[in-house]
């Protein structure tokens, strides 16, 4: 399955830099993907935070859940590199949410990884799924 990145970022995107540290570095000498699925939902975090998508979540009584996440890796990250993150949603339906998040070496430009997350909205009290109020939506810009 390969990622098809909208160019076309959503302006409701959110930007976080990154810096590889000694504890990511694995057994080859480059950044260890666990770590990219960590930044992966660290930015998708910080962005529901900014946006107030985190806030009305919890007035909702409600978190997201992972559904499915494919990440492509393009380029290796080496200790030191500084990476910067986008993300943003792409799109909504009635409970699942398409994240896209796109991290590229600050110092070439080139994309490291890419990752596209369906969120679903869960009912935290009956643990099923929510329908996205439009209002959630529109905190997103979608």
């Amino acid at each position: 399955m390969e990622i098809l990145m909208n160019e076309n970022v959503n302006p409701e995107h959110h930007e976080q830099i990154f810096k590889v540290t000694p504890e990511m570095i694995d057994d080859n000498h480059h950044f260890n993907n666990v770590w990219s699925v960590k930044w992966i939902q660290d930015i998708a975090i910080a962005h529901s935070e900014k946006c107030g998508g985190t806030a009305y979540m919890r007035e909702l009584g409600a978190g997201w859940m992972v559904h499915t996440q494919h990440v492509e890796y393009k380029n290796q990250a080496f200790l030191d590199d500084e990476i910067k993150g986008i993300t943003w949603v792409d799109s909504c339906s009635r409970v699942v949410s398409v994240r896209r998040s796109r991290f590229e070496r600050v110092s070439d430009g080139k994309v490291i990884f890419e990752s596209e997350t369906h969120w679903v909205l869960v009912d935290m009290k009956r643990g099923r799924p929510l329908a996205i109020p439009d209002k959630m939506k529109a905190l997103y810009g979608v």
